[in-house]
């Protein structure tokens, strides 16, 4: 019996302090642009029996354009990082670009107020510039937390953002996942779900001290 009431408290710390990772949204373009809008020079690229395939797997991307007038490739839905309890967010995806002769700035900026301010924190994908002679393909991951942040919202959103004064070069982006750690399903809002208390925890452990106790 007491072996028992220790595993059960045993797991319930181990499940306390996992970390589990769930998908938030996945895009491939393959047909439309999913969750996902554009503006400026950006469109939905769809690679046909000619010309040259820039997605990286299937037919489809969207294409991004490095320009004066800045490609926007932005994501439509909220993710409900507060609700959900996200204790961070991933963004992965996959990006070819159609030349490596042109300086280019692709960067990937976040908001948490829906889209009406934006910051630009997580850098940009190709490297602050030329890279002429390097291969056009790679991909792209970053990790944000409430740190860094300040503060995880419902209102949470990505874009992909290209800007350029000189030559106008594309990126074509494709495979886009992301990811939420400590996520939970069902979209609870923080006071919705009982934390176990301090005293509770030390009531329980005294409980299973006294059971241990030897008999005299």
């Amino acid at each position: 019996m007491i072996k028992t009431i220790k595993n059960i408290f045993l797991g319930l710390l181990c499940s306390a302090v996992s970390v589990s990772a769930s998908t938030l949204l996945t895009d491939t373009f393959e047909g439309s642009l999913g969750n996902w809008s554009v503006a400026g020079g950006a469109f939905h690229y769809t690679h046909s029996d000619s010309g040259i395939n820039y997605a990286t797997r299937g037919d489809g991307a969207a294409a991004v354009t490095a320009s004066w007038d800045e490609g926007l490739l932005t994501l439509t839905k909220s993710l409900k990082l507060s609700s959900n309890q996200a204790t961070s967010v991933t963004i992965n995806f996959d990006f070819e670009w159609d030349s490596t002769t042109a300086t280019r700035y692709m960067y990937i900026d976040y908001s948490t107020d829906d889209g009406r301010t934006w910051t630009d924190d997580l850098g940009d994908i190709s490297g602050w510039g030329s890279f002429a002679g390097l291969s056009t393909l790679g991909s792209f991951t970053k990790t944000l937390d409430e740190r860094t942040v300040g503060s995880f919202t419902d209102d949470f959103k990505f874009r992909i953002r290209g800007k350029d004064g000189d030559n106008p070069v594309t990126a074509y982006i494709d495979n886009i996942e992301i990811v939420g750690a400590n996520v939970v399903q069902g979209a609870y809002t923080k006071d919705d779900i009982p934390e176990p208390s301090t005293l509770a925890i030390i009531f329980f452990g005294l409980s299973i001290a006294v059971l241990q106790r030897p008999r005299r």
